[in-house]
């Protein structure tokens, strides 16, 4: 009977090592997953930063200023904040076209285009029954696409 313990026991040794074999590789299969997973989220992180970088150089970034110059008497500024261009620019005071205002001097029009990071100006005189605050919109065209805007209200 003494003979026959060490066997029993080299086989449940074996048997055990390899359940933990088994166990092993399992783990590390699992493992490997994971990193290929985590990788490949990492790579779409990345992919999706240049994309954004690469949109982010194709479109203007527009924000209307009004700044005072006297008592009733304002510039209002459209900044371009963007990389790209802006065209075909319009922009709507309280709903109404800036072209149909009479508070905008008419031989001060506001271009309708600017470069990156460039602002454009018009004269904006106010009236006793016009002030602040107004609400703005600003459309345009850029790189990225037509008829983007951007909606404030100027103080």
């Amino acid at each position: 009977m003494t003979g026959n313990i060490p066997i029993w026991a080299g086989v449940v040794v074996a048997a055990v090592s390899l359940v933990v074999a088994i166990v092993a590789l399992e783990k590390s299969c699992r493992a490997q997953r994971e990193a290929k997973a985590s990788q490949r989220r990492i790579v779409e992180v990345e992919e999706q930063r240049q994309h954004d970088r690469g949109v982010e150089n194709l479109q203007a970034i527009l924000r209307p200023e009004l700044r005072k110059m006297g008592s009733y008497s304002y510039r209002l500024y459209v900044v371009n904040r963007g990389a790209s261009e802006a065209r075909h620019i319009r922009v709507e005071v309280d709903g109404r076209p800036l072209s149909e205002r009479d508070t905008v001097v008419k031989n001060d029009p506001l271009p309708e285009s600017m470069g990156p990071h460039s602002e454009i100006s018009c004269r904006f005189a106010l009236h006793l029954q016009d002030t602040p605050p107004f609400k703005m919109k600003l459309t345009w065209d850029d790189y990225s696409g037509p008829d983007r805007s951007y909606c404030t209200t100027l103080m």
